[in-house]
């Protein structure tokens, strides 16, 4: 008999937790290999593009296939998720890492694979609400106050959103049932309830992908969380927010320009305002998390112009894919490298820097330039001198990051965790341009001409230079302290302020009237209940006389 081929589609999503069952018996070492090596087995789904497997005894007919957004995830996925997984292993005798996290690292690697796999509606929705749920153990691992607080606002805005996500999935099932995801955009485009659909799907996935004013979450858990759960925060789970929106709105379907102008605006306002929340920080791992914030909302306003103009959506997608790839890999990179020691760490932070920067040459010029030209076309010319901008800020934001992580404490690092940050460097590097070759030469080209080139180094130099007043000259302690999280902490401390007020003013109200008696209420009681018996009654008799002249009718027309 044979086996078919699309059954490797569940290798990616069941190894993780195989691993983990390994890890507690005597096969220890065994389980900690396959952990590792199992985010790997996904780039075997890339092989697998034309295959859908069918469970129909899994939830509602469950299908996994890769979809052209899902491959182009996975793409980095892999290797991000692989060198998170062996950072953590590799860091158990050094760190201290518990079974318990590499068991949510697992679980939250299987459920993301289950997100990126996933071909029906019912399937794509339990494996997002899974890994939601999974990674809340990653940030609260450390058990201290600040890492609850941080947890708390997690799982009250993913589940604020989860409550977005499930009326949307609701309102397109009452329609198509359990579709394809290749269908939905079209049932979406065709719903009678478009708008509300839109905004649901919109501002549900928002919160994971960090859009302002959603982002508060994300500038809390990152610094909270250990460096491989931070590395899978940032670099892979952000990027699911991404494939939801690509796969549930209706891109390509239908021009909704309202939509997509509050996208592309919200995106480059998120780009701008992190950007400069970001460079008053004083840790490392809390700059980083407001630079996925500008990051990502670039991405936001790149799917902001596929629905503002159908037209463009082959040709943004691939854009989208493109940073998403350069980006996933240099934030990896960056915050596996916070987790190191040695006093050369910051070798290991500047090239991945420099990328997200886009200094010419790099992985995040070529990904820039893709973006320039695709906003350009959709928006027009006042998207260029935006981005201009947020290359700038992005420039004044990495220069603050490196001077609080350039040097370690002077331990020495394990060789397998100093590998995993340099393999994701080398991947940040090199395979962008390698896949902008496969299938966008065209922008490869436009990435090196002279006037390209320019336009990427200028924003780095006046980054650099606006950098060198703050941190120099002015010096950093000077800049104003914005708390992590911004304006969460303000209001949460307005709601506690509020209940306080609240019940003091209580307290203050005059004494209430005596409760009447017992035989006043039961009177009170009995006339209430003989009026509603009234009622009962009246109603009774009046639809018997409907259906009585109703019943008249009848014969008499018969």
């Amino acid at each position: 008999m044979s086996i078919d081929p699309a059954v490797g589609l569940l290798v990616p999503v069941l190894m993780p937790l195989l691993a983990v069952a390994l890890l507690g018996g005597r096969a220890r070492a065994l389980g900690a290999g396959l952990l590792v090596v199992a985010p790997l087995t996904a780039l075997a789904a890339l092989a697998l593009g034309g295959e859908v497997l069918h469970l129909p005894w899994l939830l509602l007919d469950t299908r996994l296939a890769a979809d052209p957004i899902g491959q182009a995830v996975l793409l980095f996925a892999a290797p991000v998720a692989a060198a998170a997984l062996l950072f953590a292993v590799a860091g158990q005798r050094h760190t201290g890492a518990t079974p318990g996290l590499l068991t949510a690292l697992a679980a939250t690697v299987a459920a993301l694979m289950g997100v990126l796999l996933a071909a029906d509606l019912a399937t794509f929705y339990f494996a997002y609400a899974a890994m939601t749920l999974a990674a809340y153990p990653l940030v609260v691992h450390f058990r201290t106050p600040e890492a609850f607080r941080a947890g708390r606002v997690y799982l009250g805005m993913a589940v604020l959103a989860e409550a977005a996500v499930l009326a949307a999935v609701l309102l397109i099932a009452a329609e198509g049932g359990n579709a394809a995801l290749t269908e939905v955009p079209a049932l979406v485009a065709e719903h009678a309830y478009r708008g509300v659909l839109v905004a649901l799907i919109g501002v549900g996935f928002a919160v994971k992908a960090g859009v302002v004013p959603l982002h508060a979450w994300l500038a809390l858990a990152h610094p909270a969380a250990p460096v491989p759960a931070s590395a899978l925060l940032s670099a892979l789970l952000v990027k699911a927010a991404l494939v939801a929106w690509w796969r549930l709105l209706p891109i390509g379907e239908v021009a909704l320009p309202a939509a997509g102008g509050l996208l592309v605006a919200a995106g480059l306002a998120s780009s701008l305002y992190a950007s400069v929340v970001g460079v008053t920080q004083r840790r490392a791992k809390t700059v980083l998390a407001y630079s996925t914030v500008s990051q990502m909302g670039l991405m936001t306003a790149f799917t902001g112009t596929a629905l503002l103009q159908p037209a463009l959506a082959g040709v943004a997608l691939t854009g989208v894919a493109l940073f998403a790839l350069h980006h996933g890999l240099a934030k990896g990179a960056l915050f596996l490298g916070c987790g190191l020691h040695g006093r050369h760490r910051g070798a290991y932070l500047l090239l991945p820097a420099l990328a997200l920067v886009g200094v010419p040459a790099t992985s995040g010029a070529l990904a820039k330039a893709a973006g320039k030209q695709l906003s350009t076309e959709a928006v027009g010319a006042p998207a260029e001198p935006l981005l201009l901008l947020a290359s700038a800020l992005t420039a004044v934001l990495m220069v603050r990051f490196l001077l609080l992580a350039w040097r370690g404490d002077g331990a020495r690092d394990p060789l397998a965790q100093r590998g995993a940050v340099l393999a994701l460097v080398a991947l940040s590097l090199s395979l962008p341009w390698l896949l902008a070759a496969g299938v966008a030469p065209d922008w490869v080209g436009y990435a090196w001409r002279p006037a390209v080139l320019l336009d990427a180094l200028l924003p780095a130099l006046a980054g650099g230079a606006v950098a060198a007043v703050l941190f120099g000259l002015a010096g950093a302690e000077r800049l104003p302290r914005i708390p992590e999280g911004d304006w969460i902490k303000p209001a949460l401390l307005a709601g506690v302020r509020l209940g306080r007020t609240s019940r003091r003013a209580w307290r203050r109200l005059p004494a209430r009237p005596p409760a009447p008696s017992l035989a006043v209420v039961a009177r009170l009681g009995a006339a209430v209940e003989g009026r509603l018996i009234a009622l009962a009654m009246a109603g009774a008799l009046f639809l018997l006389l409907v259906l009585g002249i109703a019943l008249l009718g009848v014969l008499a027309g018969g």
